[in-house]
């Protein structure tokens, strides 16, 4: 049912799968783009499932080192290079500016050639997200919330439906700007 209204109002369905059962039941209701949290990198049996089954993959690098992404990212042999993102992630809730580790973005492009680096913000504000597109991100992820005051542990770090049009607004003017340099 979610799928389907994410279809309606042609928004991409995207789900982090936790288990090989939840895989094989995303992969035949036509899933093909699995978002991986950085407490899966070392789930060999999981990230091998996606591999055979997904034709995308974005990856959170919150609670890993360089190897625990060289070993994540190598595994998806079957997967394009192109079709692998991977986010700088700080798992910290609501996270600090002191935090959003925006240099990593820089990082990673240098060390994983040919394939897309983003950000997963979990700020609860813009200002890093924007950040993050104008140091080149490719992908950015966050969480969205009706209300902030509304009870479960990521509402103080979500942003709100207008934050995101603004959001939005902001990343496309940063990235149309980047693109037509003088």
């Amino acid at each position: 049912g979610l799928k389907r209204h994410c279809e309606e109002l042609n928004l991409d369905f995207l789900v982090s799968p936790f288990c090989i059962e939840a895989c094989k039941k995303l992969s035949e209701i036509g899933l093909k783009t699995f978002k991986i949290g950085s407490g899966e990198l070392d789930n060999y049996l999981l990230l091998d499932t996606i591999n055979e089954i997904g034709e995308k993959v974005i990856l959170s690098s919150g609670l890993s080192n360089y190897e625990d992404l060289d070993n994540a990212i190598n595994r998806f042999n079957k997967i394009e290079k192109q079709n692998i993102s991977l986010l700088q992630c700080t798992t910290s809730y609501p996270t600090l500016p002191n935090q959003w580790g925006l240099n990593n973005i820089k990082l990673f492009k240098e060390k994983f050639k040919n394939i897309n680096i983003g950000y997963s913000d979990h700020s609860g504000q813009i200002y890093s997200s924007l950040a993050a597109i104008s140091m080149g991100a490719e992908v950015i992820e966050f969480h969205v919330v009706f209300d902030k005051e509304m009870f479960g542990p990521d509402s103080k770090s979500s942003l709100t439906i207008p934050e995101v049009k603004t959001l939005v607004d902001g990343g496309n003017k940063i990235y149309e700007s980047i693109q037509n340099p003088l």
